[in-house]
């Protein structure tokens, strides 16, 4: 019988791994991970903000697993109308089981030191990338590294460990579930993607417990239990022989009250003031300690790329090398908060950061923009209600969550200390 390893954990009380997944994390490439913070320097206004993106990863593995086992485990005729349109018999479910866990295990394996943070520093995209000429940022991802990292340095552990003998997994099929676009996924594949990377997905519900629970907020709170036990399989209202991962009717309210302790945790955590110039610090600090390579070495360059973690950059702060951007992040002397607007800053809002702006110069003052949406309403990201024999996007079920839907553009202009 295969040996389990259980570890303890603040979100789930045990997490439960077999020799596979004991393989993969105690590998120095995962192991890594305990050196680079969740929440990058949060723990500066928040000081129980000292989680990793070890625990998380951990975390996100069994928060998927709770969530697919609660919807392959629905005795629903529709349920088993879809698994089976899926070709997914007894067999099947538990290979995608494998997958899924294997996918949120490994989605944050490839981050660079102090999480997001880091990410404008990653390299240019080359001209011939097919993100290169979209709309999107033409800077490789930390999803680019994990992808990278699963293919060249876990490929082994994947697909040739004894306890993938009768399931054959392959290690495209785990970074199709991670947006690798240079993999074409099944059908089964782009239905647990989401899973991974959603608006009910995995990661957001462990991170937002998690986050909660070491900074001491309540922000973030949400029923675990009831959301896992709500979510399930439907036909998507539009596209035929699509189905989508759904909340169950009557349960609507479960999926809104994510989507507010999301929005509360980045009003009241996220965007905190302090915590925003910081990572505005951080990324100086890391720039000048780049200075010579200008970014992180590619994912093409994995060797070099991953002996950056918090710890090295940390060094280099407390050894002088970081500029005045580590001097500051050293001495807590952080740049202060002079002017801020409103969720939507107003015309005289933008006037009065014009003003400011002429009265320092650029190197002694920062404007800062926080952004993200909410909620999104194109129909390839709602979050799907059930409703009799049909569903419906949560955002016409929920009127606090209609009312999400316009992206927040806060700016802040702080000023460096005299």
């Amino acid at each position: 019988m295969p040996k389990v390893r259980k570890i303890r954990d603040v979100v789930y009380g045990f997490i439960f791994l077999d020799e596979q997944e004991c393989e993969i994390i105690d590998h120095p490439v995962f192991q890594r991970l305990r050196r680079i913070k969740q929440l990058s320097l949060t723990d500066i206004v928040y000081p129980g903000a000292t989680h990793t993106r070890f625990e998380h990863s951990l975390g996100v593995m069994q928060m998927a697993s709770d969530m697919y086992d609660s919807m392959v485990s629905n005795p629903s005729p529709v349920v088993k109308e879809i698994l089976s349109s899926l070709s997914l018999d007894d067999n099947g479910i538990k290979r995608y089981r494998k997958i899924i866990r294997l996918a949120a295990l490994l989605h944050d394996v490839g981050h660079a030191p102090f999480s997001h943070s880091g990410e404008d520093l990653m390299p240019l995209l080359p001209s011939g990338h097919i993100r290169y000429a979209s709309n999107e940022d033409k800077r490789y991802k930390h999803e680019d590294y994990s992808i990278a990292i699963i293919k060249n340095i876990f490929k082994d552990t994947i697909q040739e460990h004894p306890l993938n003998s009768n399931h054959n997994i392959t290690v495209e099929e785990v970074t199709a579930l991670l947006d690798d676009t240079t993999v074409k996924r099944k059908r089964a594949g782009i239905l647990w993607k989401e899973l991974i990377s959603g608006q009910l997905d995995a990661d957001r519900a462990d991170y937002l417990l998690r986050d909660s629970i070491h900074l001491g907020v309540s922000y973030g709170m949400y029923d675990k239990n009831s959301l896992v036990n709500c979510m399930t399989l439907a036909p998507h209202p539009e596209l035929p022989n699509v189905p989508v991962i759904a909340v169950k009717e009557g349960c609507w309210y479960i999926a809104e009250s994510l989507v507010i302790a999301r929005y509360q945790m980045f009003t009241q955590v996220y965007f905190h003031k302090v915590r925003r110039i910081y990572d505005h610090h951080i990324s100086m600090a890391c720039k000048e300690i780049l200075r010579k390579k200008g970014c992180y070495p590619p994912p093409n360059k994995l060797d070099d790329y991953l002996k950056y973690d918090d710890w090295y950059i940390q060094s280099h702060i407390a050894s002088k090398k970081a500029g005045v951007f580590g001097d500051i992040i050293l001495n807590r002397t952080h740049y202060k908060c002079e002017y801020e607007t409103q969720i939507k800053p107003t015309e005289d809002d933008e006037n009065k950061l014009v003003e400011l702006a002429k009265l320092h110069t650029e190197e002694n003052f920062y404007l800062d923009e926080a952004k993200t949406l909410w909620y999104k309403l194109d129909k390839e990201h709602h979050i799907w209600i059930c409703e009799k024999d049909y569903v419906i996007p949560l955002s016409e079920k929920s009127q606090i969550v209609k009312s999400m839907t316009e992206t927040p553009h806060q700016k802040r202009f702080y000023v460096a200390r005299k």
